[in-house]
């Protein structure tokens, strides 16, 4: 009899919550759900490996220091605070695992907000960065950043969006290439809340996507 080939698949995810108490009073809520991938490849035990060591590093976060910081700022007034870790997939094939991971944290003033994006080949378990996507060439960070900025320009046209005075030039300094998950369209690069537009815009997310004739369906091929 043929043997079946191993099949690759999202399986449940990992979840967690705990509520932490000083008597009645709640000093801090945390809940967490982080991907897990389903199969019978070293490459998948190795994704699954990494998600379930970033959820434990996070909870050592939470359970320490933030928890003794809610418990030294807990009084008759204050609100609980509380702590979230969630996941978006991007894309999910035959070759490729993308997905963007958030956590939150509230502690009474304004949350704190961190992104963390990720591409992996499939189904070795191999990550992708942003330059094995993009054809060879020199200037690459170069044209990414004009890309950018083209996109930039319409959105504040139209009042879409609201970006600090000197976004151009902050769109550079804060620029990096970990910051970038991958869609069925292409590459997509965000920026943390508030460095180049206030708060209210969460993260700011730029297509690649005319920069990457890889990974993306019937795209012809462009020179960067």
């Amino acid at each position: 009899m043929k043997k079946e080939p191993p099949t690759l698949a999202p399986a449940s995810p990992g979840a967690y919550r705990q509520v932490f108490k000083e008597g009645e009073a709640v000093l801090l809520t945390v809940t967490a759900r982080w991907p897990r991938l389903e199969g019978d490849f070293p490459g998948v035990r190795r994704v699954n490996r990494y998600y379930d060591a970033l959820f434990q590093r996070w909870r050592r976060r939470w359970e320490g220091p933030l928890l003794e910081r809610a418990r030294a700022a807990a009084g008759p007034e204050t609100p609980p605070w509380s702590a979230d870790l969630d996941f978006s997939v991007a894309r999910f094939d035959r070759e490729i695992y993308s997905l963007y991971l958030d956590a939150t944290e509230n502690s009474g003033g304004r949350p704190r907000r961190v992104r963390q994006g990720d591409i992996w080949l499939l189904p070795a378990g191999v990550p992708l960065r942003l330059w094995e996507l993009l054809p060879r060439g020199r200037w690459r960070r170069g044209r990414i950043l004009e890309h950018i900025r083209a996109q930039v320009g319409p959105r504040l046209q139209t009042g879409e969006v609201i970006y600090y005075e000197d976004w151009p030039r902050l769109v550079s300094q804060h620029f990096s290439p970990e910051r970038v998950y991958l869609t069925e369209e292409g590459p997509v690069l965000f920026y943390p809340p508030e460095t180049i537009a206030p708060a209210l815009e969460g993260f700011p997310t730029f297509s690649l996507a005319e920069l990457c004739p890889f990974y993306r369906p019937e795209a012809p091929a462009s020179p960067l």
